[in-house]
């Protein structure tokens, strides 16, 4: 075939191949790839089969697996003379026959290095530090900046996902393991979480760590995960003056009917002097009933995890409020009828990964319901507001509808 680019190809310093997609044969390999073999006597593997020592292996289907965005980067191990390189591999398409796959070496990754270069992936310049963990072999590899942040030597980071959790305080442990085997289990791409973790010295301080899969196997199985912690304490310090001055819901962290009223009366002042727009949304957890007949606890934590879920679609600007056991009010300020409905099929149509992350916890964004009131046309205070938006949402689970609009 002809290889566009032929020089930049061959020269690149990257090991890379151009193989057929249908059939695996490697076509044409650059002076990089070659040379990785010419250095120990050894031959060159000419098909994918056997340069993923995998005869199973089909890169048709892997193909189609990156197309779908299902697969980023492949885990290898590649025979090369008489041992065996851990590298990766990510594949481009050239055309419909042909595919450009190129390896990068993580074996003997440089954390003093990838601490200032593209590894850290817009990781953000606040990061502590970075960490590598290649999940069969339950091997971590930590940045130096994590063991100062840990108080520690760099040898006595956790190497083991098990001495990681060791560290973590007990009461945050079991949703940090939740997070993590989700992330693995769905094969997701990102996740977050925050927890207390204990430091060399016994004190627990607060960070949030997040983790990108960085490597997976044919199947799409996470194989590798890269990320970042970093001590968010001083932020929790506020968050916990914030919540002595305030009332919070306890289940979902939102604020109650209580404090919400001060915030909506607010808002309401400043949209009737400055004569902008503002919305209301009543809105139902369990308008198809979904959650009446699970166990408390499961009931909880679904109400929670909706909660939080649409907490994280709003505006920064927009006050959010749980009303009731499974009811929740909306407050969306400067926003129009027309807006606000843009805003609620938002969360109502939620992306793949937020759907997966529902249903772990039993819920479902089919089972809301979403009433809408506007000032001042439905209501000219708070509580004709409130009224005008609860009548919606009856009306919108009598009808069967998602969004219901005041009349």
């Amino acid at each position: 075939m002809s290889i566009p680019f032929t020089s930049a190809f061959h020269h690149m310093p990257t090991p890379a191949f151009i193989a057929q997609i249908d059939s695996g044969e490697i076509v044409a390999a650059n002076e990089s790839l070659e040379n990785l073999y010419l250095n120990v006597g050894a031959a060159r593997q000419t098909t994918w089969q056997a340069l993923m020592n995998d005869s199973e292996s089909n890169l048709a289907s892997i193909v189609h697996k990156v197309q779908r965005g299902e697969v980023e980067r492949l885990s290898a191990k590649l025979e090369v003379g008489d041992r065996f390189i851990t590298a990766e591999i990510t594949l481009t398409e050239l055309d419909d026959r042909h595919v450009l796959g190129y390896i990068s070496h993580t074996e003997h990754l440089d954390f003093s290095v990838a601490e200032n270069t593209l590894l850290k992936f817009a990781l953000t310049e606040s990061s502590a530090g970075i960490w590598m963990w290649e999940v069969e072999d339950d091997t971590i590899s930590c940045s130096q900046s994590i063991a100062s942040l840990l108080g520690s030597s760099l040898e006595s980071t956790p190497h083991s996902s098990q001495a990681w959790r060791e560290r973590i305080h007990k009461d945050d442990l079991p949703k940090m393991v939740r997070t993590v085997e989700e992330h693995i289990n769905h094969k997701q791409r990102y996740y977050e979480a925050e927890y207390r973790i204990r430091r060399a010295n016994d004190e627990f301080i607060w960070v949030r760590e997040r983790g990108r899969t960085y490597s997976q196997g044919p199947q799409g199985e996470v194989l590798k995960i890269i990320g970042f912690i970093e001590d968010i304490s001083p932020q929790k310090a506020l968050e916990e003056h914030l919540r002595a001055q305030a009332t919070f819901d306890e289940l979902t962290g939102l604020l109650n009917r209580g404090a919400a009223l001060t915030h909506f009366t607010k808002q309401l002042g400043l949209a009737r002097r400055q004569y902008t727009p503002l919305t209301m949304a009543k809105i139902d957890l369990d308008a198809r009933g979904l959650l009446a007949d699970m166990p408390l606890e499961k009931r909880n934590t679904a109400i929670h995890t909706t909660a939080r879920y649409i907490y994280k679609k709003i505006r920064e600007a927009d006050i959010l409020a749980r009303v009731a056991h499974d009811k929740l009010l909306l407050l969306l300020p400067n926003t129009s009828l027309k807006d606000a409905q843009k805003l609620i099929n938002d969360f109502l149509l939620p992306r793949e990964e937020e759907q997966k992350v529902l249903e772990f916890s039993d819920s479902s964004h089919l089972n809301l319901c979403v009433g809408l009131a506007t000032f001042p046309e439905d209501g000219e205070t708070i509580e004709e507001l409130a009224q005008s938006a609860n009548s919606a949402v009856e009306k919108g689970r009598t009808t069967g509808v998602s969004i219901s609009i005041a009349e």
